[in-house]
């Protein structure tokens, strides 16, 4: 699965990248939740605000908090207690269109991109976790597919995952899963309203490992991330 991903760069950075704007509103402070970019690696059950481009607004940068909720949380409270008792920071890409929780943020097509540098997955042996940082190949920032929904003061989205590729079934040895990433020259593709089940299944394929980079990480501290 992935619940710890990064974006190190600053907001200038990301606009490039994905050759869009921020959203003024999501750069000011009066934010419901804290943001501020760069983000090192973050885990997705402190819940991060997060810049994300939504189908709704394709041309522009929003920011939304990690962990769909359905619209019937409505609540802080609600939320904890929902997440607590089903997590939604990923969602199987094969099973959306029949689980209650995704099936209206499917159907109706909306689909986010979720801006990264890195995920951060880890390979168990025995009792040891061994931690990877994984990127794409020649891409500064890349982009995770996911589902957002929308929220009583700040939208929030799910990462989605796939089958691993050889690469990733390697690390991911337990589930062997990975996110989704949508790679650059089908972002807009992925944002498009039109697209049949089919070809939003097509785009959940796991991205072929030659495009993928994965390194080793030190073992980290206790209390680390990881």
């Amino acid at each position: 699965m992935c619940y710890s991903t990064s974006l190190d760069r600053d907001v200038k950075a990301l606009e490039k990248a994905m050759h869009k704007r921020m959203l003024e509103e999501s750069r000011r402070i009066e934010l419901p939740y804290q943001f501020e970019l760069p983000l090192g690696q973050t885990s997705a059950f402190a819940r991060p605000a997060w810049p994300v481009v939504t189908s709704r607004d394709p041309q522009r940068i929003s920011v939304l908090r990690w962990g769909l909720l359905p619209r019937f949380v409505r609540t802080e409270e609600e939320a904890k207690e929902f997440l607590k008792k089903a997590p939604t920071f990923n969602a199987i890409s094969e099973e959306v269109a029949a689980k209650r929780t995704f099936k209206n943020a499917f159907e109706k097509g909306q689909r986010c991109l979720i801006p990264v540098t890195n995920f951060y997955e880890w390979r168990h042996e025995g009792k040891q976790k061994i931690p990877y940082s994984i990127r794409l190949k020649g891409a500064d920032i890349f982009c995770l597919g996911g589902l957002w929904e929308k929220g009583e003061d700040m939208d929030t989205y799910t990462v989605l995952t796939t089958r691993a590729n050889a690469l990733m079934a390697h690390i991911h040895n337990t589930k062997k899963r990975q996110p989704v990433i949508i790679a650059p020259e089908h972002w807009e593709a992925w944002l498009s309203p039109g697209l049949s089940p089919e070809q939003v299944n097509a785009l959940c394929a796991p991205l072929p490992e030659e495009r993928m980079d994965a390194e080793l990480k030190e073992k980290p501290a206790q209390g680390s991330l990881f």
